[in-house]
């Protein structure tokens, strides 16, 4: 995924909004959907992306 071309704002809201449906898959017991993978691995990069950028521009608070 090339999620380097969103702003801070679209890649925040693409975080949340995976975590708040993988939660909403789970409460409907659909656990083992290929989607709830892909939901993740999209939440997982988007967590990366905003973490790289906030080490990049904030470099006092890198490592935490």
């Amino acid at each position: 995924m090339e999620l380097d071309t969103l702003s801070d704002k679209h890649l925040q809201d693409m975080e949340r909004l995976a975590r708040e449906l993988i939660t909403l898959m789970r409460q409907a017991k659909l656990k083992d959907e290929p989607l709830t993978e892909a939901l993740h691995s999209l939440e997982m990069e988007a967590a990366k992306v905003r973490r790289e950028r906030f080490d990049a521009s904030h470099p006092e608070y890198h490592g935490y």
